[in-house]
């Protein structure tokens, strides 16, 4: 699907199916603080070649009252992990807002190698343990999972039932899924995925749309069983490595602070510090407004897909008398993007994406080769914001370039945000790593608050 900016126009092919976008007024009740929470691991980088591909609609799938938080695991801005407990094992693995299955390869497991591999080597998917010997709630005969990726990789394997536990909370005889067969770019310590989005992805197999019967995923087991509020919260931290502005490290944290730690709270609010003034709302859309997914037909939610009211973007004079919104260009088209944990990158349509390069001084150049816009390391970085309601939440420099993910040379750094003007587009992690983001499946609703500094 393209989209078209027009400044101040909301784009005619989504303005009729739009149920409300951000809400101007301020949230009016504060989300609780969760109290239960696991203390977190932080693993090696992870190369660059984590970076995950955003699926189409078919054949790139990627594969979608009480509270308990869980740590996740920063492996250099790409994915981020917790352990997982199956039955009685522990697994690690990614958390992916994106999709919703959750799925761990089965050891032993075979990875396939791919036409452009040498003949001598041999595959290594880069995949961790896994899951060992049999699921205890048994298999689902003649069930087939399937999903593949933009980047080529895929996972196949088969369903079955399993405890799985996180926190503290235990989804009881939860289907999940076993791989046994793959391609991946894995960085030797996931084993699989905790997809976080609605059980109506779990419907697509990656060959044709709600080929499968669809099924609860573990979030939503949980809450329907009545062990948590139905709502989910995450605040992505960024790795120690990357917490640099300009070459300058960022003095660490005070102690005792939870600041650099990245959580998954269920049925609340994580134990990060956020701006409280600047909670913002707006409303879940549904699956229709992502017409590359071919679900014109239903009105259900499957991802976390919302509407923002603006995009700002622009050099600033830190000196001038000027407020920094009137500084700032904005750009005030709609258009349906998804909130993305699993997705490294901001992905936006390319007129506004194309305009944010130019602001780099000196200005973000493609690298052929990387598919991506990179600009000198010590670039001046601009301003680039997201508006929902009455709240402007702002990339950090360190995100909008990230100083860890530059050439061989040392001269490039890449640029937080990329371009496409086919969807779905995407709030990545560049994104979420300035505010804590709630996904409120009860009020169908997402809210934002502003990360203090860290």
């Amino acid at each position: 699907m393209k989209v078209i900016l027009f400044s101040g126009l909301v784009c005619p092919a989504i303005a009729g199916l739009l149920r409300g976008t951000a809400q101007p007024d301020r949230v009016a009740f504060r989300d609780a603080l969760t109290t239960n929470y696991v203390s977190m691991r932080r693993s090696a980088p992870a190369s660059n070649a984590l970076s995950r591909g955003i699926p189409s609609t078919l054949a790139a799938w990627r594969a979608g009252s009480g509270n308990v938080t869980t740590n996740l695991q920063n492996v250099h801005d790409i994915y981020y992990i917790i352990d997982l407990k199956v039955g009685n094992q522990t697994i690690p693995v990614s958390v992916d807002t994106g999709s919703s299955d959750t799925w761990m390869v089965q050891q032993p497991y075979e990875c396939a190698s791919m036409f452009w591999s040498s003949p001598n080597s041999k595959p290594n998917c880069g995949l961790g343990d896994g899951f060992k010997g049999n699921l205890s709630g048994g298999i689902i005969d003649g069930s087939v999972f399937s999903r593949s990726y933009t980047d080529g990789t895929f996972v196949r394997g088969y369903f079955g039932y399993e405890d799985v536990t996180i926190g503290g909370l235990t989804a009881k005889h939860q289907q999940l899924a076993i791989v046994n067969y793959t391609y991946w770019y894995g960085d030797g310590l996931t084993s699989g995925l905790l997809g976080l989005a609605y059980p109506l992805m779990t419907s697509l197999n990656g060959e044709s749309p709600q080929s499968q019967k669809a099924y609860d995923p573990v979030f939503t087991t949980m809450w329907k069983s009545k062990l948590v509020l139905p709502l989910f919260s995450i605040a992505l931290s960024r790795d120690e490595e990357e917490n640099k502005k300009n070459g300058t490290a960022v003095a660490p944290p005070k102690t005792g602070s939870t600041n650099e730690t990245s959580f998954l709270a269920l049925g609340g609010l994580p134990p990060v510090d956020y701006d409280d003034g600047s909670w913002a709302r707006t409303p879940i859309q549904s699956m229709q407004l992502l017409k590359e997914w071919g679900l014109d037909n239903t009105t259900e939610r499957g991802l976390y897909v919302i509407v923002a009211d603006s995009y700002v973007y622009g050099r600033t004079n830190s000196t001038s008398s000027v407020p920094l919104a009137d500084q700032l260009t904005k750009n005030t088209t709609q258009f349906p993007v998804m909130v993305d944990a699993g997705s490294t990158l901001t992905i936006l349509p390319t007129d506004l994406v194309q305009k944010l390069y130019k602001s780099f001084d000196p200005p973000a150049q493609y690298l052929s080769g990387t598919g991506l816009y990179y600009a000198p390391c010590n670039a001046t970085i601009p301003k680039f914001g997201v508006q929902i309601g009455d709240s402007t939440f702002y990339i950090a420099p360190e995100d909008l370039l990230k100083q860890a993910a530059h050439d061989e040379t040392g001269y490039w750094c890449r640029v937080g945000v990329t371009d496409s003007d086919s969807g779905p587009h995407v709030l990545g992690v560049t994104f979420l790593t300035n505010v804590v983001a709630v996904f409120d499946i009860g009020a169908t609703e997402m809210r934002f608050a502003a990360r203090r500094t860290y």
